[in-house]
């Protein structure tokens, strides 16, 4: 359980840990996109986080998922021999893309995201242990805007620190080649997104994380489709620090232990 309070750049972290509960320190780090992060907060606090986007839900059995999918919203089900073959996955991942803006406008959609963080829970892109996710998913609503956030990427994931998420819908360019998506520069345009999207959606580094280096082979493919790329969403860029690391959005201002530790609901 959490609750934070805040007085002007300083803020607390109440964690709840095997029903214990124990107060952490943050400063919010002085940048433009912190402070548009913090307003968002203030406008959630009193709002439950969503369990599927904050890792905090049963992702496995896809078929199932899939099949609950289908049926809610009125759609063929395409049988398939392996769903958990990449091809599949890639296939139902365009499902999800084709089938996103009218289903996220009804009421009851929740199992288009169960479905959409199912597919990559098969992909092996499931939520790291070694961080603490907090999202509220489509009770967000209008807070998402559009924004640069690649200017505010640090060089490093430090231990407790707060950082923003990667929130797009669609895939970074290193998942979209480990994917095995199509060689085409239309679909690499269509599919892989850079961070141009602020949500409130942030997560707490359990460890700290050194820059990860791209392999060889990524590289070479992504020089054929890069420059495309880059103009088309109209960035300078894309880097080791734009895949493996985030923007800050507030210092710790304590080396506990967060383990384990469980975060409920914000109070300012």
């Amino acid at each position: 359980m959490a609750e934070i309070s805040v007085k002007k750049n300083k803020f607390t972290i109440v964690f709840k840990k095997k029903s214990k509960e124990f107060e952490c320190a943050y400063t919010l780090a002085d940048t433009a996109i912190a402070l548009k992060w913090f307003k968002k907060i203030k406008h959630l606090k009193n709002i439950p986080i969503d369990n599927i986007e904050s890792g905090l839900i049963d992702l496995k059995g896809l078929q199932k998922i899939y099949s609950k999918f289908c049926n809610q919203y009125g759609l063929g089900e395409i049988k398939f021999e392996d769903i958990n073959d990449q091809k599949n996955l890639n296939h139902l991942h365009q499902i999800y893309e084709e089938n996103h803006d009218k289903i996220s406008k009804m009421k009851d959609n929740t199992t288009l995201y169960e479905f959409h963080h199912a597919i990559h829970y098969a992909e092996g892109q499931r939520p790291s242990k070694k961080q603490i996710n907090i999202a509220w998913g489509v009770k967000e609503g209008p807070l998402t805007e559009s924004f640069d956030c690649y200017d505010y990427y640090s060089d490093s994931i430090k231990e407790n620190n707060i950082y923003l998420s990667w929130a797009e819908l669609g895939k970074k360019p290193l998942n979209y080649w480990l994917d095995e998506e199509p060689n085409e520069q239309q679909r690499v345009n269509e599919l892989c997104k850079p961070h141009v999207t602020l949500r409130a959606k942030f997560f707490i580094p359990l460890e700290n994380r050194p820059i990860g280096k791209f392999d060889n082979s990524f590289v070479e493919w992504f020089k054929s489709f890069k420059r495309s790329w880059l103009e088309t969403y109209k960035i300078d860029s894309y880097t080791e620090k734009h895949h493996y690391s985030a923007p800050l959005l507030a210092t710790a201002d304590h080396n506990i232990d967060l383990n384990d530790s469980e975060f409920v609901k914000i109070i300012l």
